[in-house]
């Protein structure tokens, strides 16, 4: 096994805990913009730069059909059929009559005469009796008309219930399951959780935002795996699996609790009082549990697309996120008025307009969140499924909060204590020994038998 995909990796969670910090910092320069305004310049942005990388490195690749082209294949007798008469000669069947054909027309001609002479002459008679004896008719009972009308009206929504039925059954059977794939990999990996992490990074702080993005990650990835038996146990080492699993869960959650307290106790009264309420952190902890449900479910949908290229993959679910966004907000302000995203379409575009005209920090970070923290990153976990399983990439998420704490060392001197280290230490033992257990396998399952 390659160690490129364990280094693009590494290089991309260095990109995401960098976001940790300066995200916060640039959505507090524009505090009138709504989170679904920035995903929606985000993704077309991301989407634009990775479609061309793609069109230029990988080709022109088509988008998967939704739903399946059914062939028509031609019977082979209706094929020697055609042939033999356009050709004027076919098989047990010649251009001139014979003269049993002759007969056979002849008989089933005078039959027919005979048939048409005996309806004339019952006809007649019918009539003549008819002229003699005149029976008195009977009155047709008419029946209400508004009774006839519900009769109709309910047998037409009836029989539409029931074509309605049929057509959705077929459609059903000819969708395309990889185009669905992509479309749901889009909108949970590029809708969903940006809109997720970003109003609950907004409501509560970097350090708990990076709770969610990183170590309950592959905890929640790999239960999910397990369950939906698209992955299974180690099975030589399946108590070294998960406690290595737990081990770097654990180590990240302890330098993030270090973090969080080392923080509280260096702020004063008023930066106190400032801070969020009970309330508002269940919010925004609510909130961010969605990142954990949409990074597991991009990241198992994104391993049964290994055999699209990554970069055009990619561009294809920021483009389904870009049109996910623009559409519900559109619906959001006809229908709703921006109750559901907070805003309408055209807020969001005045929203946009004035934070790229006014505020450079915000056109410098959607440069980099959309490049980097969000193509880049995308395109390494699309190339790293090729070649490792869900649950490896999404355990790179536990080295998250080492890297933000070594980041904030560097960017605002925040100093290390011995429960980071500790931390730290605990993360990368975690994550070398399930990395090892998962290579360990695959080489015991490439491995050629003996003879």
């Amino acid at each position: 096994m390659s160690v490129l995909p364990f280094l693009a990796l590494l290089c991309a969670q260095l990109f995401t805990s960098s976001w940790h910090v300066l995200g916060k910092h640039v959505m507090t320069t524009v505090p009138y913009l709504t989170p679904i305004a920035y995903i929606l310049v985000r993704t077309l942005i991301s989407s634009t730069l990775l479609l061309t990388l793609g069109r230029i490195y990988e080709g022109p690749v088509t988008f998967p059909r939704l739903f399946k082209q059914k062939t028509k294949e031609k019977s082979p007798q209706s094929g020697i059929s055609m042939i033999s008469i356009e050709s004027g000669n076919s098989i047990g069947m010649t251009m001139s009559p014979s003269a049993s054909t002759i007969e056979s027309m002849c008989s089933s001609i005078s039959i027919t005469d005979k048939k048409m002479e005996d309806l004339h002459s019952t006809k007649s008679s019918q009539q003549q009796t008819g002229s003699h004896f005149h029976r008195p008719r009977r009155r047709k009972r008419n029946s209400p008309q508004g009774s006839n009308c519900c009769t109709y009206i309910i047998s037409y929504i009836f029989y539409l219930l029931l074509m309605s039925r049929k057509e959705c059954s077929r459609l059903l059977k000819n969708l395309n399951t990889e185009a669905l794939q992509i479309i749901a990999a889009g909108t949970a990996g590029m809708l969903l959780l940006p809109s997720c992490y970003t109003t609950g990074l907004i409501m509560t702080s970097p350090t708990i935002a990076s709770v969610w993005d990183g170590p309950m990650i592959p905890l929640g990835c790999f239960c999910a795996a397990v369950l939906l038996k698209l992955e299974k146990r180690s099975e030589q080492y399946p108590l070294a699996q998960v406690g290595s699993l737990l081990l770097a869960v654990g180590g990240s959650l302890i330098v993030l609790m270090a973090d969080f307290i080392h923080g509280n106790d260096h702020k004063n009264a008023a930066e106190k009082g400032a801070g969020m309420d009970h309330m508002q952190f269940i919010q925004g902890n609510m909130v961010l549990s969605g990142v954990v449900a949409a990074y597991s479910a991009t990241a198992l949908l994104q391993k049964q697309l290994t055999h699209y290229p990554p970069i055009t993959l990619t561009g294809w679910m920021f483009g389904i996120g870009f049109i996910g966004c623009f559409g519900s907000l559109l619906l959001d302000s006809v229908l709703l008025g921006g109750t559901l995203t907070g805003c309408t379409l055209g807020q969001a575009l005045s929203q946009l307009h004035l934070a790229l005209t006014t505020s450079p920090t915000f056109r410098f970070g959607v440069l980099y969140s959309a490049y980097l923290v969000g193509g880049a990153c995308f395109a390494i976990a699309s190339y790293a499924s090729s070649h490792l399983e869900s649950s490896v990439i999404t355990l790179f998420a536990a080295c998250q909060p080492p890297m933000t704490a070594v980041l904030e060392w560097i960017w605002e001197g925040k100093g290390f204590g011995w429960k980071k280290v500790l931390g730290m230490c605990c993360v990368c033992c975690g994550m070398c020994g399930f990395t090892y257990i998962k290579r360990i396998e695959s080489h015991h399952k490439h491995r050629k038998p003996g003879p």
